[in-house]
């Protein structure tokens, strides 16, 4: 095996100790390799990561700055590269942070922006010319603030989402296709409740006619169905600042004036709004500059950086990849479909040594 061979499978191996998704793994993979690359042009490479001094690292940096690289790109790549090497053995958190790296910090107030209700109309009336499907998965993404992957897999929870919906539920249960499978509570608009109920409702009377699917894409798959939506919505205008994330900012924009309008603490609409898209309820912050970037000055004078109260979840009772499993077979039992792969919180031998609590949880 090559030196650059044993390099690569090193940080393979360190990046997969420190977790994450398969698409985060794979970036981290992707980025560290970067720098190896250039390790072998300067010639010092080693076969791990964790031995490549600090110095190449610097130079490394100044190298992906020279290429043009965007700042949340050079943010990213230097992250990745810190946690393969600390994986690997080697801290290197102190000397190789992104202020000892020199790089700029990034600013992250979002590049997007909620539509006008003229540019709204306009995007359905395109769309309805274009394929009845992508016009279902705007028009949900519109009145519940999904993602684009949340909105193409979220057929087989049409049904319930329409059950909580007619029962007057506030929120609805989402966990597929969102980011690492992370389950939520979606806020219904309240003002627009009516709308939201008959989106559900057409969706689901759409699919039901089209095998359960808003997109299908030419393989049948996940990936094919993905690839035929951004071919539709190049084809539909729905690029750039108005691109189909700027209907969750139209989500967001509606739900935050709506919870100012009713009284709620200006704090507690961005952690609630925050805790809604899926964000956890430590990054008011990011929504605010963000998703309330137009309204921000409702909020000023409320919120800074260095108030902010600690609004950390308390320590889970379960490690996280069965906490997962759990909140699977609960969406499944609700939604009436399957969610993802059988786990080990499937699998009863897989209980063997847990705690009473464990056990408890996963058989519920």
């Amino acid at each position: 095996m090559s030196m650059m061979s044993k390099a690569i499978h090193d940080s393979a191996v360190s990046s997969k100790k420190a977790g994450g998704s398969f698409a985060t793994q794979q970036n981290r993979r992707f980025d560290t390799t970067g720098l190896l690359r250039f390790a072998r042009q300067v010639g010092e490479l080693h076969s791990s990561i964790s031995e490549i001094p600090a110095w190449e690292i610097h130079a490394y940096a100044q190298y992906c700055a020279a290429q043009g690289k965007a700042t949340g790109t050079l943010a990213n790549i230097f992250a990745a590269i810190r946690v393969t090497s600390r994986y690997a053995g080697r801290n290197i958190d102190a000397v190789c942070s992104n202020k000892e790296l020199q790089l700029v910090r990034r600013v992250r107030k979002g590049t997007k922006r909620a539509m006008t209700p003229r540019e709204i109309e306009a995007l359905f009336v395109r769309a309805k010319r274009i394929d009845h499907g992508l016009t279902h998965m705007i028009s949900l993404a519109l009145h519940l603030g999904l993602r684009r992957k949340e909105a193409l897999m979220c057929p087989p929870d049409l049904r319930m989402w329409l059950d909580a919906l007619e029962r007057g539920d506030s929120t609805i249960s989402l966990m597929r296709g969102s980011k690492n499978a992370r389950p939520r509570q979606v806020r219904v608009i309240e003002s627009e409740r009516a709308q939201t109920t008959e989106s559900v409702r057409s969706a689901l009377a759409y699919c039901r006619e089209h095998n359960l699917e808003l997109i299908t894409g030419n393989g049948k798959t996940l990936k094919s169905a993905m690839n035929r939506l951004k071919a539709l919505l190049r084809r539909a205008g729905v690029t750039g600042p108005t691109s189909f994330h700027s209907l969750r900012y139209t989500y967001a924009l509606k739900s935050a004036l709506e919870l100012l309008e009713a009284g709620v603490p200006p704090y507690d609409v961005l952690v609630q709004l925050s805790e809604s898209l899926g964000h956890g309820p430590t990054r008011a912050q990011m929504i605010l500059g963000h998703y309330c970037q137009s309204i921000r000055d409702k909020f000023e004078g409320q919120i800074s950086r260095y108030n902010v109260k600690d609004e950390r979840r308390p320590p889970a009772e379960l490690p996280r990849a069965a906490a997962r499993q759990v909140a699977k077979r609960r969406h499944s039992a609700l939604s009436g479909y399957p969610i993802g792969r059988a786990g080990p919180a499937d699998d009863e031998t897989a209980l063997h040594g847990r705690t009473s609590v464990e056990k408890c949880l996963i058989k519920s």
